[in-house]
């Protein structure tokens, strides 16, 4: 379906972009979305040519397929029209954060060839919850939408302040249109740490609970270093405000499954690792709160997914749908395409829809096949 356009990325596109700072060749990919536009009709067979059991409901929303895009690579919302010439089936935008941010010094991307993995530190840069979801309101986008919202990266809003820079975010995006608002406590790229803390998430959810009247779902973003007492508590919170759910996965502060050499480590310094290094921490954490979670929450993964296999172990695991963002850089704007014929081979040769193999890996035996 897609070999030949992901040949091309990777003999001649990737090598160019690799050339770059990372952080360069983001920002020209971003520029060059557009161009997607030209494979808009080839595009669309490729969509006529996957499994209808990849169609599956989230939030309350019915997707095509199970397939996001994570938060960070779309902080601003200004891709949102060509999200689906990429093959997703839904979109996450930010993290947004009250105040605009710079974020942290560059450079703050780094490749780590070896592990096909990125470390990044920069820190909730964006234009501001208030610009993005005014950009939002008028926008045309080709998938349906979720926010991320998360706290503004200044060492000084700490304590009630930094509820209030919740609340003023949530504020912001409430209104739109869109299937979900994700939660951020577990950005490892921000000064402040207490936020991360279950009292200040409570107190979080209770003051965005009370200005939710449209009854958004709301689902709270876990990092992959949580350990398993930080998850209970968690679980208990989100039951006690009625969450939606949990994205299971985030950057990671642990480095100990890279092959990257420990001095090209030490000289990138600190960040959020992001890749095939940290699947196995988010698909514990997945398999973790599916037996925590509340009947009715669902999970949305991410963390090292590159394939349909990938995919597939985490929705067995308990996640609902998925996401990506690092894979991209690796395989290119048409990989979602690729995963996607090879969850659907999957899913059709166990004569399985999404929704059936969700959490299918967790119980002793699958569900008797019709």
């Amino acid at each position: 379906m897609t070999s030949s356009r992901q040949g091309i990325y990777e003999r001649f596109i990737r090598p160019y972009f690799f050339n770059m700072d990372p952080e360069d060749a983001h920002l020209l990919a971003h520029k060059l979305a557009p161009a997607l536009s030209i494979a808009r009709a080839q595009t669309e067979i490729w969509y006529s040519q996957l499994s209808p059991r990849l169609a599956v409901e989230l939030a309350g929303a019915k997707l095509s397929n199970p397939l996001g895009l994570a938060a960070g690579f779309d902080k601003n919302g200004d891709l949102v029209e060509y999200l689906r010439l990429m093959g997703f089936g839904f979109a996450e935008i930010g993290s947004v954060t009250a105040r605009p941010s710079p974020g942290n010094p560059r450079p703050r991307i780094f490749r780590l060839l070896e592990d096909e993995a990125v470390i990044n530190y920069m820190g909730l840069n964006g234009q501001g919850a208030i610009k993005v979801a005014g950009k939002l309101a008028v926008a045309h986008p080709s998938v349906p939408l979720s926010i991320n919202i998360a706290k503004t990266n200044d060492p000084s809003i700490v304590g009630d302040r930094a509820v209030e820079d919740f609340v003023n975010s949530f504020k912001a995006v409430k209104d739109l249109s869109v299937i979900y608002v994700a939660i951020n406590v577990s950005c490892p790229n921000t000064h402040e740490t207490k936020l991360a803390e279950v009292a200040t998430i409570d107190a979080v959810l209770a003051e965005v609970v009370k200005l939710n009247s449209r009854k958004l779902p709301l689902f709270l973003k876990l990092s992959p270093d949580s350990d398993t007492e930080m998850l209970q508590n968690v679980a208990q919170v989100a039951a006690k405000h009625e969450l939606a759910g949990f994205i299971c996965g985030n950057t990671s502060v642990d480095r100990s499954a890279v092959k990257t050499a420990e001095e090209t480590l030490r000289t990138i310094g600190p960040g959020g690792l992001s890749g095939p290094p940290i699947r196995e921490k988010a698909l514990a954490v997945c398999r973790q709160m599916w037996e925590l979670k509340q009947d009715g929450q669902q999970i949305i993964a991410c963390g090292g997914i590159g394939s349909g296999a990938d995919a597939f172990r985490f929705i067995q695991a308990g996640a609902t749908a998925v996401q990506l963002y690092t894979a991209l850089v690796y395989g290119g704007p048409f990989l979602p395409f690729t995963i996607l014929k090879e969850l659907g081979a999957i899913l059709d040769d166990r004569k399985l829809t999404v929704a059936e193999a969700v959490g299918s890996g967790n119980r002793k035996q699958l569900p008797a096949r019709i």
